[in-house]
């Protein structure tokens, strides 16, 4: 039976997962999805495919610039190389110049094998998803009109919908993607036995982009076919925002998804945030933020609900900080210690 909330959600619901939702759901696995400070430590713990000498040559790379592997951070690694490619375009190194634009591919790929690798089960020689049981209760419980909003690249949201009742691949992203016919999307569609009429009651906005997504000529982006290939010196390109100071929001289709976000978020009755922490490098999702909440503040379009699911007791206070004003006199806040302890509560939602 689908689990429900004991909480009261008024409707309509944004729930926002981040990275730490992934490392949750999936903390059974060998090597669970890392969250940012963990990156590179669990890179290093990978195998097969080719995997382990990428990250050797990517973890070479972090110890020539800071002598350390511990503490450093993939946002903080990949903004140094973007910012030194940028100086090195304009003003060429004389004596012992680094290819910092061939160590921003090697890590790129990097990250794209590193969520592979930890959102995947080796079967027969191929990486098969699996998906996350507090994930699937969550799901399950959502009201239809619901949104879900993520900046994780990995697919678990996808792979982690028991049925098609509330999702599919079709039109469930808020856009109709290229691709449905292709190896992903089919075999999802089939498992989940979804008739051609079926249409999504919930969507799903990933606004730094998917494993699971390619570029399109028209700068759109299409479902790859097989989003969890790896394979000895074979590198893949992927539609994502990449953890640096240029995300490129301003270009379509990630200009429709944070226009969307925004406008879900300042019309939503019920915020859940879970796993995520608003890191202070990631300006573009703080200002998101800020912007709906000065605005909710200055209509008294108050949240009747924010509830928070995070280890971490400052995280959760730096959420109740900045979203007090959207609160104002009657909104309830509510805490969780984790991912797996906001799943199990069950009642139906308003």
């Amino acid at each position: 039976m689908p689990h429900r909330f004991s909480l009261k959600l008024a409707t309509p619901v944004v729930i926002i997962f981040g990275a730490g939702a992934s490392r949750g759901g999936l903390a059974g696995q060998p090597i669970p999805p890392p969250v940012d400070s963990e990156f590179f430590t669990v890179a290093a713990r990978l195998t097969g495919h080719g995997t382990p000498a990428l990250s050797k040559r990517v973890l070479r790379s972090v110890w020539d610039l800071y002598d350390r592997i511990e503490g450093v951070t993939l946002e903080q690694y990949y903004r140094e190389l973007e910012t030194r490619a940028s100086i090195a375009s304009i003003a060429k190194s004389v004596g012992k110049p680094k290819d910092w634009a061939r160590r921003i591919v090697d890590l790129e790929e990097l990250i794209r094998r590193v969520y592979v690798h930890t959102t995947t089960e080796e079967k027969k020689g191929h990486r098969v998803p699996v998906s996350s049981g507090p994930h699937q209760a969550i799901l399950d419980a959502l009201p239809e009109g619901s949104t879900i909003l993520t900046f994780n690249y990995d697919m678990l949201i996808e792979e982690s919908f028991r049925t098609a009742t509330l999702w599919n691949p079709r039109d469930g992203f808020a856009i109709r993607l290229p691709g449905i016919t292709h190896d992903w999307a089919r075999g999802w569609l089939r498992r989940h036995n979804v008739p051609r009429t079926a249409t999504s009651k919930v969507h799903l906005l990933k606004l730094h982009g998917s494993l699971g997504w390619a570029s399109y000529p028209n700068r759109q982006v299409k479902l790859k076919a097989r989003p969890y290939y790896v394979s000895q010196g074979r590198f893949e390109s992927v539609s994502v925002l990449a953890p640096g100071l240029n995300k490129r929001i301003h270009v379509n289709p990630y200009r429709q998804f944070w226009r969307e976000a925004r406008l879900r978020l300042q019309g939503c009755k019920s915020l859940l945030i879970v796993g995520y922490s608003l890191p202070d490098t990631d300006l573009l999702a703080r200002a998101l933020f800020s912007e709906v909440v000065r605005l909710r503040h200055a209509q008294e379009a108050y949240l009747s609900l924010l509830v928070l699911a995070d280890p971490a007791t400052t995280v959760r206070e730096r959420f109740v900080k900045l979203l007090t004003p959207a609160l104002g006199p009657i909104g309830r806040v509510v805490h969780f210690e984790s991912l797996e302890k906001l799943a199990p509560f069950s009642a139906p939602h308003d």
